[in-house]
């Protein structure tokens, strides 16, 4: 690539025509780098020169002024490194420039741009009136390179101004965030006055409409750094070069998109848990178009995943404040805290910086968090403010287990000292069956017992049964088991069941499994399935002797989440998928309704329907619908309803004592059954019913 164009062409466009020859001696044999002046030094190469000879096989060419109203063709060693070549294309003067780098080392001037090609030329004289140098170039295009010489002399050309058109965005990395500009000083032959910056706003930018923001009148200041813009998206900024004659020119805009300046971070310390409370010390920003901070926590360190969410904690407007209390952490196990600086332009630092400590992982969870990762099932305990609990534990490992938890203490009581062997399904249940209360596990088909008060493993009950599916326990003192065939009832003496009877159910064998029963008012058992559209109804007598009474329309429309619950206050089967009352003494649908549009429990004499509109199904970002409210529906007066909570309901149900209970999450997730990145945030908190 030949760097020097106007003399490029110049070159063959003479050394195949007939241009004005000059006969001079010259030595065809010498190589490129004979004849070196090392001597020149860069204080005279810099300036203007003009190319007025060119030699080639010992012919001189005279090069000619192509545009007499603008004078020769020039080009511009610059003190800073710069080579400007300008070639007036017109008698009006507009010129293309050819921009490149040079260095001058030992005789040999190296030339390069932004692609990292390079060329040599090798100076054989440098005084101060006349330049002379050898370069490479292929004249009679035969794929060999030749060596021209050329012969060049200090010129000064018609002032024109060669200011403008270098205005550029600095491209010095160190302002890459900031807007900034630089161009050529001013180098003409007029006493210089002063340089003008303008800026307009908008996309449509206009000179006319501009701005002037500063004004220079040192002639090497060359570079400008807006610290006070407008916020806007996008700013376009002007330079214009004044002489003692008047205006000489003014550059073209300079447009900013500002959405690509980012504010720089700054370093969070290490957070520290006072109590309660969380103290936040940071680095002060120094960003010149610094905004405000923004700390806010999250349930992962940054990225993507599922059920990601991130929350606000606190806005501040003064960059000078370098220090934050959080008095209401949130109801989340050691959550992940950022902070952000925000720029005027809308711009934000990122969550992981790989220049400062910008986020920390906090050692902190509230006492009311229960230690749950996610909850499998739960069984209430009807004389005591507890609730037990069956799941992953927090931490991080994998263990299923089972608590106990005093929710007026807020603390964990006990947990098991022999976690659960088997994944199960079937919801533990806490029953009272003449050994004392105890927290009954489905494990295999077996029942694991656990002292309701210490959670201590007691034993295991060997059921005889393959497949069990679902269990309970009749008021006349007889469990009752269910698979895919069968209902069974049994007595118990202490780890051994007795069986006393057995009866077949649907004839249809459900491959999903999923029967669950109910022991009704009455002495009633029912079995259903979700698959199934009726259910079967038996009357147990005091024997223990199962007869089948009746197929009701009732259709258990749940599978191992339990959506079909039995209140024996109300006498009443509960659809929380259908939203519909079924009752167990005509097995007729007794009622439907529609708020609370999810529903989860019910008060204990059946009468509150209780639940929130949160769905189930839509997806859980920072920005979803959820509603930290839980929706009670009375059905005795028909009204609904809505109660501001601490967290977003789960699960609601009613104590013995009468508080309307919920299991809440600190952030947004579907269900209790939900881990959303091994992070426990379930918690306990009583609703105040109006």
């Amino acid at each position: 690539m030949k760097f020097i164009r106007f003399a490029s062409l110049f070159i063959l466009f003479c050394f195949v025509s007939s241009c004005e020859k000059d006969d001079a001696p010259f030595n065809s044999g010498d190589s490129l780098y004979s004849g070196i002046d090392t001597s020149a030094s860069p204080s005279q190469l810099t300036g203007i020169w003009s190319i007025y000879n060119i030699s080639y096989e010992g012919n001189i060419l005279n090069v000619p002024v192509v545009y007499y109203e603008c004078g020769r063709d020039f080009l511009v060693f610059s003190e800073n490194g710069r080579y400007t070549e300008y070639l007036f294309q017109n008698s009006g003067c507009t010129y293309d420039i050819n921009d490149l780098n040079w260095e001058l080392d030992g005789g040999i001037i190296t030339l390069s741009n932004q692609f990292n090609q390079s060329e040599e030329w090798v100076i054989t004289k440098l005084d101060d009136n006349q330049l002379i140098f050898k370069y490479r170039f292929d004249i009679d295009e035969d794929g060999l390179l030749d060596i021209v010489t050329l012969y060049l002399q200090h010129y000064t050309p018609i002032e024109i101004d060669m200011v403008t058109s270098t205005f550029w965005e600095n491209p010095d990395e160190a302002y890459d965030e900031l807007i900034s500009f630089t161009w050529q000083a001013y180098e003409g032959f007029n006493a210089f006055d002063k340089y003008e910056i303008y800026r307009s706003l908008g996309d449509n930018c206009s000179l006319s409409s501009a701005e002037l923001i500063a004004t220079i009148p040192d002639v090497n200041v060359t570079e400008f750094t807006d610290l006070n813009p407008p916020g806007e998206p996008f700013l376009c900024y002007y330079l214009k070069v004044y002489t003692d004659q008047g205006l000489l020119g003014e550059s073209y805009a300079q447009t900013i998109w500002t959405e690509t300046l980012y504010p720089s971070p700054v370093a969070l310390s290490q957070p520290t848990v006072v109590g309660n409370t969380i103290q936040f010390d940071w680095q002060a920003s120094t960003d010149p178009y610094f905004s405000h901070y923004e700390l806010a926590f999250s349930n992962y360190s940054g990225g993507t995943g599922s059920g990601k969410q991130e929350y606000t904690v606190a806005t501040i407007n003064d960059i000078h404040a370098t220090s934050f209390v959080d008095e209401m952490p949130p109801y989340l196990e050691n959550p992940y805290y950022v902070l952000y600086v925000h720029n005027i332009f809308g711009g934000r630092t990122s969550f992981v910086s790989s220049q400062v400590t910008s986020y920390w992982e906090v050692d902190y969870k509230r006492e009311d968090i229960i230690d749950f990762q996610k909850i499998e099932s739960y069984a209430i305990d009807i004389d005591n403010p507890v609730v037990f609990f069956y799941g992953r534990e927090s931490g991080s490992g994998n263990t299923m287990n089972i608590h106990r938890f005093n929710y007026q203490t807020k603390q964990t009581e006990a947990i098991s000292n022999l976690a659960p062997q088997y994944g199960t399904n079937v919801t533990i249940k806490c029953l009272d069956t003449g050994y004392g209360k105890e927290i009954i596990v489905e494990q295999a088909s077996d029942l694991f017992v656990y002292d309701a008060i210490t959670l201590d493993y007691k034993y295991t009950i060997d059921t005889g049964i393959s497949g069990l599916d679902d269990f309970t326990y009749s008021n006349l003192g007889y469990w009752i088991l269910v698979d895919s065939d069968e209902v069974f009832t049994f007595t118990r003496d202490h780890a051994n069941f007795d069986l006393v009877d057995s009866k077949p159910h649907f004839p249809n064998h459900q491959s999903s499994f999923n029967y669950q029963v109910f022991a009704l008012n009455g002495d009633k058992v029912l079995v259903g399935h979700q698959n199934e559209s009726t259910s079967y109804v038996y009357a147990l007598s005091s024997g223990g002797v199962l007869v089948q009474e009746q197929i009701v329309p009732i259709s258990i429309k749940s599978g191992w989440d339990y959506k079909t619950q039995y209140n024996a206050g109300g006498n009443y089967l509960i659809n929380l998928l259908e939203n519909r009352l079924y009752s167990t003494t005509t097995f007729s649908i007794l009622e439907s309704f529609g708020a609370p549009y999810f529903p989860s429990g019910t008060s204990l004499n059946g009468n509150l329907i209780l639940g929130s509109n949160n769905d189930p199904s839509w997806q859980i970002t920072s920005t979803s619908i959820h509603a930290k409210e839980a929706v009670i529906y009375n059905r005795n007066t028909g009204q609904v309803n809505t109660v501001s909570t601490i967290g977003y309901p789960q699960v609601i149900f009613e104590t013995a004592f009468g508080d309307i209970m919920s299991i809440s999450s600190g952030l947004k997730k579907n269900d209790i059954h939900d881990n959303i990145n091994n992070k426990a945030d379930l918690f306990l908190e009583i609703i105040e019913v109006p």
